[in-house]
């Protein structure tokens, strides 16, 4: 109580933090949409352009979170509480990372479309939560309880998705009587993808907590 206080007395910069966020978020959903166009991508050279700009992704997470805890160092007073800004900022870069790890895993392991079709829509449904966690970013900067409200339903229901896609994929796997190394390496790559999904939509969840308590 005495932070909105002292927040509605002194004036500060504290909408910075705000659009870092969109920023960040906006990185995550670009960083989503790289991997899918890795994925099918139609030759060698486009893969490696696009895996080279999936590293990129990765470097402007690390810096969008050094300017976040450099503007936590010289601002005194912040819009929301110092510890939800690491955290949200924390969190938006390990989903960055998160992501790249799956086209690492792809990669490792020689998995491809044409191995395994139900990685596109497992994929497809990282691409549709990112973009709510952008959009939700967005009406958190604008204060838009609606929309906040509307895409962490979104992010909610995504998330029951992939659960629902993981089992179904699962039994494709049993169906296709792959070698036991096959399997463990599908495995792993759907519960990359998993970790990535429910990543997004603890974080829309976050931000929820933190407007319903903040503004």
């Amino acid at each position: 109580m005495l932070r909105k206080i002292i927040k509605a007395l002194i004036p500060n910069r504290g909408e910075v933090f705000f659009e870092l966020f969109v920023k960040a978020a906006e990185n995550v959903h670009q960083t989503s949409n790289l991997l899918a166009d890795i994925i099918n991508a139609k030759n060698t050279h486009d893969s490696d352009e696009l895996v080279s700009q999936l590293r990129m992704q990765r470097q402007k997470a690390v810096d969008i979170n050094k300017e976040i805890i450099v503007q936590l160092n010289e601002q005194f007073i912040t819009p929301i509480d110092r510890g939800d800004i690491f955290h949200l900022s924390g969190i938006l870069l390990k989903l960055t990372k998160r992501i790249i790890k799956i086209n690492k895993k792809l990669q490792l392991y020689a998995i491809g479309v044409e191995m395994d079709d139900c990685l596109l829509r497992s994929v497809d449904t990282l691409q549709q939560i990112t973009k709510s966690l952008y959009h939700l970013m967005i009406a958190f900067k604008d204060k838009d309880e609606k929309k906040i409200k509307l895409e962490s339903q979104k992010a909610s229901e995504l998330d029951e998705n992939v659960v629902e896609d993981l089992g179904h994929a699962l039994e494709k796997i049993k169906e296709a009587q792959y070698d036991t190394l096959t399997v463990i390496k599908l495995k792993e790559v759907y519960k990359a993808i998993e970790s990535a999904v429910d990543t997004s939509a603890t974080l829309c969840d976050s931000v929820m907590r933190i407007y319903v308590k903040e503004i």
